[in-house]
């Protein structure tokens, strides 16, 4: 359960990078070098590239037993899932186009990441890592 959360959060993880350079791509070439655009772009990379180490951090600290690094990504991937279904619903019409269809699946993948580590089997996993503390198990006694 626990790898299988983590794995389904590397694509949100890659994706939220590939936004940011994305977001700073097309702002230059659609509006040239104009301050205000600047204004805007910045923020929106510094959050994207935010959410992305968040999400790489979270999945390390997840492989060394620490459960807490991918709620805040995963959640915050989940509320964008949420706002494009209402944007969809709104609207009244879906259509299969990159941008409706991205945020879809990794919100998707997001939520079963979340879901899966906070199942009982994770927690139990999470837990007998925390009991862990490093050293090797004492040798058996022979008597």
């Amino acid at each position: 359960m626990v790898t299988a959360g983590l794995l389904l959060m590397l694509p949100a993880a890659v994706i939220w990078l590939v936004a940011g350079i994305a977001w700073v791509v097309v702002s230059a070439r659609m509006e040239g070098g104009a301050f205000w655009v600047w204004m805007l772009a910045v923020p929106v990379v510094a959050l994207c590239l935010l959410v992305s180490l968040i999400c790489f951090a979270g999945i390390r600290l997840g492989w060394r037993g620490r459960p807490h690094g991918l709620h805040v990504p995963g959640g915050f991937t989940m509320a964008l899932f949420v706002i494009v279904i209402i944007n969809l619903l709104v609207r009244g019409r879906i259509e299969y186009s990159p941008t409706q269809l991205t945020p879809l699946i990794v919100g998707t993948l997001a939520g079963v990441a979340v879901g899966l580590l906070r199942s009982r089997q994770s927690k139990q996993w999470f837990r007998a890592c925390a009991a862990y503390d490093g050293r090797p198990p004492p040798p058996p006694r022979r008597f």
